[in-house]
């Protein structure tokens, strides 16, 4: 049977998955503090693109009570203190805030002086669990328009291998509440190996898995954003396999109507950190709900003991672990 046959269609239609949690949680914030400089400094965390942070220190040094400090370090960029608050830059375009009135300010300057995409919707792309041996292969695609991706700069989204597991579900409940559609793809390990075979008895590889993921996910979201926002549309994948990922998207969206990027570190893109938060979320819960069905917390296990595991197909990728043994 050939992989991409109407029976995987079907089969990997039913494996499209929501998650949404029961309850919202609070807005996460690390109360771990460092003394820097006689100021104590948090760890609210706003990421940027770099080439904003000199307008953004233009404007800030416009703000009631903002006071220009030294810089302690090459990799900061500026150091502002703003009333009792602390305000660090760095070149990588992340911004260390000490509270939240602070914080609010960073936001409320940051919508002013943003720069706004020229482009209207961005839909953006990416996954979880690739080369991770526990648990599934999960890859999530966001639509966000130009607003709701300043709203969630503003709320610290970046790429989730950024950010600390107990920060992940909070933001992706803001990732679901604050975009106009979003999607997650879920393979399970089980199902990850089979087509895995199939794929290389064809003479094809994990990218291609990957490729047909991600335009599935983008695919879905796509279907739920509406005609007229459908004109102005950018597409952004992280890059893998260029030409394997233009072919597979061709397929869900004709390209001569849109603006397909493949770059790498693509997590700079709002949407594909959107994305790659709403993933991993997925993957995360996954392991976590088979975990409470099992009675095992699967993330303390080896791949040693996982191995030994008479169920060790239906939580692992079996040819992942067989490389660590």
């Amino acid at each position: 049977m050939s992989f991409f046959s109407e029976r995987w269609s079907e089969l990997s239609q039913a494996q499209s998955q929501h998650y949404s949690p029961t309850r919202t949680p609070p807005l996460l914030r690390v109360r771990h503090t460092t003394e820097q400089d006689g100021m104590v400094l948090g760890t609210t965390v706003i990421k940027v693109e770099p080439d904003l942070l000199p307008t953004l220190r233009e404007q800030l040094m416009r703000e009631s009570g903002v006071v220009a400090r030294r810089t302690t370090n090459p990799y900061e960029f500026f150091r502002v203190s703003c009333g009792a608050g602390v305000i660090v830059a760095y070149t990588s375009g992340k911004i260390v805030i000490s509270n939240d009135s602070t914080a609010d300010v960073v936001r409320r300057v940051l919508s002013m002086v943003s720069r706004r995409d020229k482009h209207g919707l961005t839909v953006g792309s990416d996954e979880a669990g690739k080369g991770e041996w526990l648990g599934p292969m999960v890859v999530g695609a966001v639509a966000l328009t130009p607003d709701q991706a300043q709203s969630l700069r503003g709320w610290g989204i970046m790429d989730s291998k950024e950010l600390r597991p107990e920060k992940i579900r909070g933001l992706a409940q803001r990732v679901r509440t604050g975009s106009l559609a979003h999607e997650t793809v879920l393979i399970s390990p089980k199902t990850f190996e089979q087509r895995l075979r199939e794929l290389r008895s064809e003479g094809k590889n994990l990218n291609d898995l990957l490729a047909w993921a991600h335009a599935k996910a983008i695919g879905l979201v796509i279907e739920e954003v509406p005609n007229d926002l459908r004109k102005d549309l950018t597409i952004v994948v992280d890059q893998f396999a260029y030409a394997k990922t233009r072919e597979r998207v061709s397929r869900v969206v004709d390209l001569s109507l849109v603006r397909l990027i493949q770059r790498p570190h693509a997590e700079d893109n709002i949407a594909v950190a959107a994305a790659s938060i709403l993933a991993r979320d997925a993957r995360d819960e996954w392991i976590a709900l088979k975990s409470r069905e099992l009675g095992i917390d699967l993330t303390s296990l080896s791949a040693q003991e996982v191995s030994t595991l008479s169920f060790v197909d239906e939580i692992a990728k079996v040819s992942y672990i067989r490389k660590l043994l």
